[in-house]
Formats: structure tokens, C-alpha cells, sequence
């Protein structure tokens, strides 16, 4: 391993295994499913983390916030404030600061067709775009909303804190059964269990991730327009979610 990756074990206190990037995304993920098997019945939850230099830099930045020197540390002071967060409210408030200034018919669109909904075997395929290096940790918990609180990345510009994303998992992984499965210094991959079938709720969801990250819409990826309508369209049946911030 790296100085860096080492470090970033340093601060994370659990217990990882170690992958080369160079495994390929697939192979990656089928270990990340494994894992979260036998996870289970051993008291844990798996997390694919991308190390970085810029990732190590975060957790330094946020352990130091929190007044805490360990991860652990870190999601043992903040577990009882992201327990008491009202995600709903939260969600709701950064929705209004989201669309201040905006145009709001076309920040809404329209709907677009879609090829096929995002599948689960998409997850961890971008590894290579993100470091030559990943951990899969072993979070020492059975709430899968937790583990922003035990890789505290976040935080800066638009990007929630940890606490706030911990409590925004919770509410989602209640409503569709959504997992973090990947995280680096900038992004989240969500493997999702019970997706929105409907348009209707496929665009309240679309609402709510435009509110958490704003750069879904407002720097989409896609070509077929930067609209929440737009990304209700692909979330409809998609079982894997990703969130990124600049």
C-alpha cells in the first residue's frame, strides 16, 4: 500500500481488506456482495472506498472539526446528532435554497425516454477513474446509513456533512431500501432495493437528490437534458444511484 492509503487506515480503526483498482469494477462489486453476506451474521457492513490523497485530506479535515483524532471517534460523537436530523425537513430546506434564482418550469423539464434503468452491476465501475487503490471496510455496525459517519467525507461547497448524509441514508434506505456501496473524497454509489416504479414518485425522489446534490441537474452527465424530470426518468426502476460534487 501507499503512505497514503496506510494513512487513511490509521484514522479508520476497522478492519479492510485491500484491492488494486486494477480488479475491475465487477469483480469488485461481486466481492462487495460477498461481503455484505457474511456480514450479516458477523455484526458488519462492507464500504468500497477509492484512497486518495484528497480523500486522506477530508477525513484529516473533518476528524479535526469534530475535535476527534479516529473515524470511530468521529461516528460515535456524531451518530446521536445524525439520529435526531429530520431528513425530510433537511431535504426540504436545501430543495428551497436549490431552486432560489432559478427558472423553475425548466429546472423541472420534461420526462425522456430511457434505454434500460441503471442496474446494479454498474456500481464500483468507475474505480479506475478514481484511484489506483481501494479498501473495502468492515464498519462495525448493521445500519447501513451509518457509514458516512465512519468515512467522513464531506462537507465542502455544496456537499453535505457527514452527520446530514447519515441521516438523508437513513430516510432513503426506509423509503427504498438504499445501501451505500462506494464512496471516494467526492462520491457516493447507492445499490437500491426497491426503486420508484411510478413517474410520480420517481420525480419526488428526483426532487429530493436535485436537493442533496444540486450538480445532478445542474451539470448533468447525460445528453438528454439537465432537468429533475430528466433524472426522474432514469431513477425509474434503477437500482444503483450516484452522487458526486465538484
Amino acid at each position: 500500500m501507499t503512505e497514503t492509503c496506510n494513512a487513511i487506515v490509521d484514522l479508520l480503526g476497522c478492519g479492510y481488506e485491500y484491492l488494486s483498482a486494477a480488479a475491475g469494477g465487477k469483480a469488485i462489486y461481486r466481492r462487495w456482495k460477498m461481503l455484505a453476506r457474511q456480514g450479516e451474521n458477523a455484526g458488519f457492513r462492507p464500504l468500497v472506498v477509492y484512497a486518495s490523497e484528497h480523500l486522506l485530506d477530508a477525513l484529516l479535515t473533518n476528524l479535526k472539526q469534530a475535535g476527534v483524532t479516529s473515524c470511530l471517534e468521529y461516528r460515535a460523537k456524531l451518530l446521536p446528532v445524525a439520529e435526531r436530523t429530520d431528513a425530510f425537513g433537511l431535504l426540504q430546506a436545501w430543495l428551497n435554497l436549490g431552486l432560489a434564482g432559478q427558472d423553475p418550469i425548466g429546472l423541472l423539464g420534461d420526462f425522456v425516454p430511457v434505454r434500460a434503468p441503471e442496474g446494479e452491476d454498474s456500481l464500483c465501475l468507475s474505480c479506475r477513474n478514481h484511484a489506483r487503490e481501494l479498501l473495502i471496510l468492515k464498519c462495525p455496525t448493521q445500519n447501513a446509513w451509518e457509514l458516512p459517519l465512519f468515512l467522513p467525507m464531506g462537507g465542502f461547497g455544496d456537499c453535505p456533512a457527514p452527520n446530514e448524509q447519515a441521516a438523508v441514508f437513513r430516510f432513503w434506505q426506509e423509503h427504498y431500501g438504499a445501501t451505500p456501496v462506494v464512496a471516494a473524497w467526492d462520491v457516493w454509489e447507492l445499490y437500491v432495493e426497491r426503486p420508484p416504479m411510478q413517474l410520480l414518485e420517481a420525480e419526488r425522489l428526483a426532487m429530493q437528490q436535485f436537493a442533496f446534490d444540486r450538480d445532478l441537474v445542474l451539470q448533468a452527465h447525460r445528453n438528454d437534458g439537465d432537468s429533475i424530470r430528466a433524472l426522474a426518468s432514469h431513477l425509474l426502476g434503477a437500482k444503483a444511484w450516484y452522487f458526486w460534487w465538484q
